[in-house]
């Protein structure tokens, strides 16, 4: 009877514990980037929802104790409401880089494992060691601030009265997807 082969089993904390220096507590710093892209996602939410406030309030005005919506005028563009937005999300993917530093660091700390890692045969051990999680981590906040521009885009649509859009809203999403206005 032939043997069938077993099917490759990906483990993600066996794949996790080999991207990460020796003895590093991954799972920590798992985390804290979760930790970092939900209040980077909170302080986008936060600070776009009330600069959209702001924009739909100027489109009306009181009359006789009533608003009342003032069609000739148009919305504030919408890469002008994410400013600002982005920021936590920026700050999270730029912290990357102290990450990347502290996981080459921690190579020199405890059992001095840089020395193994510098006669490994693999030359490049090391360097996926300390990079492949922070460059990780920053294509989540990339991905994070399209998301979210996607979406804000969306609630832009929804919230702002017709006779209010600008005349071409999607180029405006695209200037904001490709970097326009951060």
């Amino acid at each position: 009877m032939r043997k069938m082969k077993q099917p490759i089993r990906r483990d993600p904390a066996r794949w996790m514990e080999g991207h990460v220096p020796p003895g590093l507590d991954w799972r920590a710093e798992c985390r804290w980037a979760a930790v970092g892209l939900i209040l980077g996602a909170l302080w986008s939410a936060i600070v776009f929802l009330y600069r959209l406030d702001g924009a739909l309030d100027l489109l009306y005005e009181w009359v006789n104790r009533q608003q009342v919506l003032v069609e000739s005028r148009t919305i504030a563009p919408f890469p002008g409401l994410l400013d600002q937005a982005m920021a936590g999300l920026l700050l999270a993917m730029a912290l990357t880089i102290p990450l990347a530093i502290y996981h080459y660091a921690c190579h020199y700390l405890g059992s001095r494992s840089i020395y193994l890692m510098r006669r490994l045969p693999d030359g490049w051990e090391l360097w996926r060691r300390c990079l492949t999680v922070p460059a990780l981590l920053a294509v989540l906040c990339l991905g994070a601030i399209e998301l979210l521009t996607i979406l804000y885009f969306l609630v832009f649509l929804l919230l702002t009265p017709p006779p209010c859009l600008p005349a071409e809203p999607w180029r405006q999403l695209l200037c904001a997807l490709g970097g326009g206005r951060i």
